[in-house]
């Protein structure tokens, strides 16, 4: 009573309007405290493995197992400093809600008697473990470096809650109740909680918590620290991960959305893109992951147990048929804004649509009807796929616009694809024909709609001709603000062995130069390669600002303000994206995945 009493002095103003903020969800307000304080991957302080509280059978286990370093990042001052310069955060700091927030952070700060980013690596610094498992069971384990500053907090958070529950009539929803000698608590419905030799368990069900308390009193008993996929999966990992999560695929594999997510193959672009990891999926009785972090930026790391594809699968079409083969660097060309390439057999993925694709969906005849025009009845799988090699990339950039003809109002970016041909010069001819009909269909169907057609032309770049077209300069037009047709200027280019299908002439001239400039190796075992550059992207994207803000104001019925605030803060957040790289690929060895985020930290 008397913690109780001296959380109420002096601080009455401050209560209101923490109340305003915390008491709303004393649910939401304990977890998102019990997320910021963390678990040990190993025994510290004399506690029990953290592995051996989590529950044998769970399903998935996320752990943060060096807080500090993710912290470090996360605040580094650089970041924050630019952050905060912004006029999107700026505007949101001014708004009643972040008053509220940071009012809420003094009182406890006051408290605490601490500043809050020392208080979050005192509570941070043993890490925290999540475990989800059947029965919709959760279960949070949190170890805080200072278990008397938890403790406050508790007392802080119980406070509030008892105060919450008399005002609403039901002081009876908090709760305390003793289990082995352990005081639990209770703050709202679907959550328990006890704080057990300073680890915080949180629990959805009391079953759970008591479970957990079992585990951590009578450390012989069965746990996740026992189960042989776990410690294969952990061994696969990076010894040096801050973070870690492991996932019993065989289990999610019987949940009825996760296994028809895995077998929907309904879009062929998607099917051709995602079938190695979906097969990987499929293949793999677990995955793991590991998280290392740098104030540079972050590294993730995924590990299946599955390997290469048996070659009578049909997934086989991603998998590298010589160990020494892979997919090609991506391509380079100014105000790059994303680049993929890709490992894929384009004949062996077509000769096995009808295992992929056993329904025959209207978008696959379509395509199937559309090649059949534009190829003259050739055999697709033997006369046109065959004629493709197994490398092929994708480049999207930024565009300038020539002054002469104006900008659109709304700027799409340019984008292109380039394919490797087996037998350029038998199949060259066959590829300029048949882009030509593409073309004149599409004029064809504008006539009809009493919308402009393009014009072919022939180029030269270098010394390569090239085949473009376009639409008629603009009659008596806004040039600052033309339609949106004028983004396109579709191209066919064929330096070499390549052929270029492009948006726009601009990046087939940048990507004749890009091909003739490099010197591929393949990357060994890897089949997909994907870059995003974060300040090219918010480039595009704030070029597009006004149209953002209006798509913004349409669709979630914000006022111009709060539009302006929320695509400010989205920009600036992009902004701070240096680069963002995904690699995948199979081998004999188990299946890998990286992501790699650098952040831009205005330096």
């Amino acid at each position: 009573m008397a913690a109780r009493e001296g959380l109420g002095v002096g601080f009455r103003k401050t209560q209101v309007e923490v109340n305003t903020m915390v008491r709303k969800n004393t649910l939401v307000a304990l977890v998102c405290w019990a997320a910021l304080c963390g678990s040990a991957a190993v025994g510290a302080q004399g506690r029990v493995v953290v592995e051996r509280l989590v529950p044998q059978d769970a399903v998935v286990v996320i752990q943060v197992t060096e807080p500090g370093a993710i912290l470090d990042v996360l605040l580094h001052p650089k970041l924050v400093e630019t952050i905060t310069a912004t006029p999107g955060y700026k505007q949101a700091a001014a708004s009643q809600g972040f008053r509220q927030l940071r009012n809420t952070i003094e009182f406890l700060e006051g408290r605490l008697d601490t500043k809050w980013p020392t208080a979050l690596r005192k509570l941070l610094g043993g890490g925290v473990t999540l475990a989800l498992g059947p029965g919709q069971n959760a279960l949070l384990i949190v170890d805080s470096e200072d278990p008397e500053l938890l403790r406050e907090l508790h007392e802080i958070l119980l406070f509030f809650a008892r105060s919450q529950a008399e005002e609403e009539g039901e002081a009876q929803r908090v709760q305390s109740a003793e289990y082995r000698g352990v005081s639990g608590w209770t703050f709202a419905e679907n959550e328990v909680h006890a704080i057990v030799d300073g680890r915080l368990l949180v629990a959805n069900k009391p079953e759970a918590l008591k479970a957990a308390i079992d585990r951590s009193l009578d450390t012989d008993g069965a746990s996740f620290a026992d189960v042989s996929w776990f410690k294969e999966a952990a061994e696969a990992l990076e010894s040096d991960a801050v973070g870690r999560m492991f996932v019993r695929l065989e289990v999610l594999r019987n949940l009825p959305g996760f296994a028809a997510g895995l077998r929907r193959q309904d879009n062929p672009l998607g099917a051709l893109l995602a079938a190695p990891l979906a097969q990987t999926l499929q293949d793999s009785s677990w995955l793991a992951a590991g998280l290392r972090c740098s104030n540079g930026g972050f590294r993730l790391e995924m590990v299946t147990e599955a390997g290469r594809p048996d070659p009578s699968e049909a997934a086989s079409f991603a998998a590298p048929a010589d160990s020494g083969d892979g997919a090609l660097p991506n391509l380079r060309v100014p105000r790059r804004i994303a680049a993929m390439s890709f490992y894929r057999d384009l004949h062996g993925f077509y000769a096995a649509k009808d295992e992929l694709f056993p329904e025959r969906t209207s978008g696959l005849i379509f395509f199937e009807n559309m090649m059949g025009i534009f190829f003259s009845g050739r055999d697709l799988t033997e006369e046109v796929m065959a004629e493709l090699g197994p490398h092929f990339r994708f480049v999207v950039a930024e565009q300038q616009y020539d002054p002469e003809v104006g900008t659109p109002a709304v700027q799409i970016p340019a984008f292109a694809v380039v394919f490797e041909m087996r037998h350029p010069e038998r199949f060259a001819l066959v590829a300029e024909e048949a882009w030509q009909k593409a073309v004149g269909l599409f004029s064809f169907t504008s006539g009809q709609q009493a919308q402009p057609g393009l014009i072919i032309d022939r180029e030269v770049h270098g010394e390569i001709k090239y085949t473009v077209a376009g639409f008629r300069p603009p009659e008596g037009e806004e040039r600052s603000a033309m339609h949106m047709r004028y983004n396109f200027r579709p191209a066919l280019a064929m330096p070499g062995k390549y052929v270029i299908l492009s948006s726009t002439g601009q990046l087939a001239e940048d990507l004749i130069d890009a091909l003739a400039a490099e010197d591929p190796k393949p990357l060994a075992g890897a089949h997909s390669l994907v870059e995003i550059d974060g300040p090219q992207l918010a480039s595009i994207l704030r070029a597009n600002r006004e149209a953002l803000i209006r798509q913004n104001m349409v669709e979630e019925g914000h006022t111009r303000q709060e539009a302006e605030v929320e695509v400010g803060l989205i920009l600036s957040a992009i902004d701070r994206l240096g680069m963002l790289r995904w690699r995948m690929g199979t081998g004999p060895e188990p299946s890998r995945a990286e992501l790699v985020v650098e952040l831009n930290f205005g330096e």
